[in-house]
């Protein structure tokens, strides 16, 4: 599969879809680099994003998405970004105008069972069914908005993986 700077592979999608999984599992197996922009973020800013949100709440954080977002899509063949990437305007309308948006989708009682106790996910820890089913329901339009195509992420990596790159050689 071949990407080139000005054009990385961009993972979007709810908390626990896979997109790091899968994000890891192409530039391992393609030689590309990659990152979890949550990652990043963390390792810039030297704080949890537990600790960011509590610092400057969810709209300095969806500003410092934004920030990181610009220097990663310089810098890496394979981005993996944060479920709600969607929630800053910037962020949003930056993805908006990208090709090689891929949203990760994926059954919200798998994603549950994933995410349900995950403290390092302030919009998650601690939340009912109902109330992640809610947040999702919020996202799914703005996800599609932005996305180049759409991938059911109950599949295995390989499957993925293969139809990606299908995809990436069409272009």
């Amino acid at each position: 599969m071949k990407t080139n700077k000005k054009a990385p592979l961009i993972f979007i999608g709810f908390m626990g879809t896979g997109k790091t999984t899968l994000g890891e599992y192409i530039a391992s197996n393609d030689g590309l680099n990659y990152i979890d922009l949550d990652e990043y973020i963390v390792s810039q800013e030297q704080r949890s994003i537990p600790e960011i949100f509590d610092k400057i709440g969810e709209t300095g954080f969806r500003n410092l998405e934004f920030l990181y977002l610009q220097q990663c899509i310089e810098q890496y063949d394979v981005i993996s970004t944060g479920g709600g990437i969607v929630e800053g305007p910037d962020a949003f309308n930056l993805l908006k105008s990208r090709h090689n948006v891929i949203w990760l989708d994926c059954d919200l009682n798998i994603v549950y069972e994933r995410i349900k106790n995950d403290s390092n996910r302030p919009n998650a820890n601690n939340k009912s069914f109902f109330e992640l089913k809610s947040l999702y329901s919020s996202r799914v339009s703005r996800y599609n908005e932005i996305a180049f195509t759409k991938l059911n992420s109950n599949q295995p990596l390989r499957e993925l993986y293969h139809i990606i790159q299908e995809m990436v050689l069409c272009e």
